[in-house]
């Protein structure tokens, strides 16, 4: 018999010395579990045994583990720098991980075209072209990008757009674009329109550029052109705007990164700021999972060696911690060798340091904040509905149809840490009208729902499974949910909630067995549960709206013979909708260059024959 889970690491620490080295644990296919470092062995592979005092993650990687691989090390020193190496090697899935652990927003504007486009970039930098940043959030680069176009015209349309010679879009009439498309502006002049944009974005120097904006506008006025001139005056106020937002600017700071970090009741916070060609470009929190013995030193380079595993490294890290300078970069890997890591005791560096460290504390405390409401919440649906074991994960399910047409399903999952995305699914409910003619069966789509999320033979261990599911719906639904739980041998407890009288928010009824609660709408457990419930509703109609309109576009040009996924795109993007492009003429359709006129003839026959 292969031993499984406590048993092989009970078997395995009795064979480990009281030495330091790094232990790693394996699944029954090979897969690397977890890569962790110890000043003793033994002594640290045996706290895993004490299960009830471990996070549900890491009981679930307890659970898994098939086989556990140890190497002794001569110091602690050496411990940390073989962990690293192999944690950076083969990425384990339980190791220090970040909530968001997507690679940065960039800017990024090309240099293989004659018209280069202002885009947001994540991922490889392996396009031609120059790239400005890290931004600490898409936002951040959302809300620069639309300045930008403010202020340079520069075009966000796609290449094949422009090579499609469309006609000029929204963005050209707001003024937000030179309209290269259509032969609005020459290849000389974009070209100074993307060298100041590079200035700006490369310096963080307005000065020049408003000194240029204000004498073109000076000059405008005075022929009496008034509208270039008021143009001049829109595009001088969004450069002002946001030189002043990047107004933060540190001479002896040009390329640094900065790390302050924080760590209570068993949660840590790292703030970062970050800093590239002497101006701020945001900070953000990240909230690291981590081993509960780890120190502050242990978290932060744990966090490193991840962050920077697929980054551009700056010239300096800033932290609030000692990292031992002279093996910081074998700690960390050879691509570290020209960075310094340091923690400044005073001067400009240790002011941005103790701004970190605020950001870090502050966040932290939110985070608990958070962590506690919704264990008060938890608790408190397990008092009411008499639910014994923990609360820490919530699926929610919903279903939309349009009278049984485009049926589809949808899952959310919610947790300590707010709604989980990644976790979010959809299903394309085979239930049909055609196949019901008597009534459309709500009941039905439910009980598939649930039997295509749980029905995976993985289910069977109960610690993947949630802990409360809840249904939007009233006790048909309930009912239809929980035969479908029974009928797989699962127990997980379901609430359901359902509209009150007069669909009124507020009104709401939460049905548990043979009980039926209503709380004061002033409760705030009834706003828990309503966000919830809320967010389900909102993927359930998103989604079947966008197969609804997937489904009617493929509906409308499926007897028409040349017009596959790419041409459908050219004309939605064209028309708008559907019913404009019903509307069109034939002059109009005509208007689409990347189009055959053969195709546009067809089309325009197809809707106006009688």
């Amino acid at each position: 018999m292969t031993l499984q889970g406590q048993e092989i690491i009970r078997t395995t620490s009795k064979t480990l010395p009281n030495q330091p080295g790094v232990y790693q644990m394996e699944d029954d296919k090979g897969n690397i579990l977890y890569i962790g470092k110890a000043k003793n062995l033994s002594n640290r592979v045996k706290n895993y045994l004490s299960i009830n005092n471990l996070t549900r993650r890491i009981q679930r990687m307890v659970s898994l583990t098939s086989s556990m691989n140890f190497y002794v090390t001569n110091t602690e020193l050496e411990a940390i720098i073989l962990e690293c190496n192999l944690i950076k090697k083969y990425k384990p899935r339980f190791n220090i991980l970040l909530r968001d652990d997507k690679s940065f927003p960039y800017i990024f504007i090309s240099s293989e075209h004659d018209f280069p486009r202002i885009e947001k970039h994540r991922g490889a930098q392996y396009k031609k072209g120059r790239y400005y940043g890290p931004f600490a959030s898409p936002d951040a680069v959302n809300r620069t990008i639309n300045t930008l176009q403010r202020i340079f015209l520069l075009r966000s349309c796609t290449d094949k757009e422009v090579a499609s010679g469309q006609k000029l879009c929204f963005n050209y009439y707001l003024k937000r674009c030179s309209g290269p498309c259509g032969g609005k502006i020459t290849k000389e002049e974009y070209a100074k329109l993307i060298e100041s944009a590079d200035d700006f974005l490369s310096s963080g120097n307005s000065e020049n550029i408003q000194k240029k904006f204000e004498d073109q506008m000076y000059f405008a006025s005075k022929i009496k052109n008034f509208e270039l001139a008021a143009s001049l005056r829109d595009r001088l106020k969004a450069l002002k705007h946001i030189a002043q937002n990047n107004s933060i600017k540190i001479k002896d700071i040009k390329d640094a990164d900065i790390f302050a970090i924080d760590t209570r009741e068993g949660k840590t916070c790292i703030y970062g700021s970050f800093f590239r060609n002497n101006t701020s470009y945001g900070g953000k929190a990240f909230f690291p999972d981590h081993d509960q013995l780890a120190d502050k030193i242990e978290i932060m380079i744990g966090f490193l060696n991840i962050f920077y595993a697929e980054k551009k490294i700056p010239r300096v890290i800033i932290t609030n911690t000692d990292i031992d300078k002279t093996n910081s970069f074998m700690i960390l890997g050879k691509n570290f060798e020209n960075t310094k890591i340091v923690n400044p005791k005073k001067g400009p560096k240790k002011n941005l340091l103790k701004f970190a460290e605020k950001n870090s504390r502050i966040n932290l405390e939110l985070k608990l904040n958070k962590l506690k409401s919704f264990d008060n919440f938890t608790n408190e649906i397990k008092k009411m509905f008499q639910i014994k074991k923990d609360i820490n994960k919530i699926e929610a399910f919903d279903n939309s149809h349009t009278f049984g047409k485009f049926p589809v399903g949808v899952m959310i999952a919610y947790n300590n840490n707010g709604f989980l995305k990644s976790n979010y699914r959809k299903f394309n409910i085979k239930f049909n009208l055609e196949d019901n003619k008597n009534k459309v069966d709500d009941y039905y789509m439910m009980k598939e729902m649930l039997i295509r999320r749980f029905g995976n033979s993985k289910f069977k261990n109960e610690i993947d499974l949630p802990d409360l599911l809840l249904i939007d719906g009233g006790r048909g639904q309930y009912n239809s949910a929980k035969k479908a739980i029974e009928d797989l041998q699962i127990n997980i407890p379901i609430i359901a909630m359902a509209k009150g009288l007069d669909r009124d928010s507020g009104r709401e009824i939460l049905i548990h067995d043979k009980y039926t609660h209503r709380l004061n709408h002033n409760n705030l457990l009834l706003h828990f549960l309503q966000n919830i419930r809320d967010e389900v509703h909102r993927f359930a109609i998103t989604t079947h709206r966008s197969k609804r309109y997937k489904m009617s576009i493929k509906s409308i040009f499926d007897d028409l013979k040349g017009i596959g996924p790419e041409r459908k795109k050219i004309l939605k993007k064209h028309f708008g909708s559907v019913e404009q492009l019903k509307l069109a003429s034939l002059k109009e359709l005509k208007e689409i260059k990347s189009i055959p006129e053969n195709i546009l003839k067809r089309i325009y026959e197809y809707f106006h024959s009688v």
